[in-house]
């Protein structure tokens, strides 16, 4: 009866012994595979986004808040249909930083101009 107590004990303290190291090892590993395919999403839609904003900058008779609009719905159809979380705040803001970017990068003879004529008078 002695022995048989121990020999329970002994794998009652194992099972638990392997428990305690294993319950924390699988909630990390759950964690980090959640947090890999987070980013592996948002970058393919940060991949998708680009040739979006191109696309709509081809419409000439949209306004720009058309075009983003445009973009964000390309951007949630893209979603849907790959199964990937979608958050249209975190996008507004992306679109916005792209956009102005792009502005201030390639910026165009008449933005250029007015600007100049505009800093003298600021500087007085």
């Amino acid at each position: 009866m002695v022995n048989a107590t121990r020999e329970i004990i002994t794998v009652v303290s194992t099972v638990v012994g392997v428990l305690a190291t294993g319950i924390p090892l699988l909630i990390a590993f759950a964690r980090k595979t959640k947090k890999f395919v987070k980013e592996r999403n948002w970058n393919r839609l940060m991949e998708t986004l680009p040739s979006l904003i191109i696309e709509a900058e081809q419409f000439a008779n949209y306004t720009g808040p058309e075009k983003k609009e445009y973009v964000k719905t390309r951007l949630v159809m893209y979603s849907v249909k790959n199964k990937i979380m979608f958050d249209e705040y975190k996008f507004d803001g992306t679109i916005d930083d792209i956009v102005k970017l792009t502005k201030e990068v390639n910026k165009r003879d008449k933005d250029k101009n007015v600007k100049q004529s505009v800093l003298p008078l600021i500087s007085n």
